[in-house]
């Protein structure tokens, strides 16, 4: 399986899930997203690249 191409941009995305940690296997796994931050069970930033919000 492969990764999102590496010159693909995604802006912000909010999504509300019933499994986090489905839905973080599925970003980081299938499409190769990152987990910049964890915020417990209930909310994760993943991101593409390295790119942070608060980085531009």
């Amino acid at each position: 399986m492969s990764t999102i191409h590496p010159a693909t941009r995604v802006g912000h995305v909010h999504l509300k899930v019933a499994d986090l940690d489905r839905a973080i296997a599925f970003y980081g796994g299938l499409l190769g997203f990152g987990i910049t931050q964890r915020y417990g069970p209930q909310a994760a930033f993943l991101s593409a690249g390295g790119y942070h919000p608060t980085s531009g």
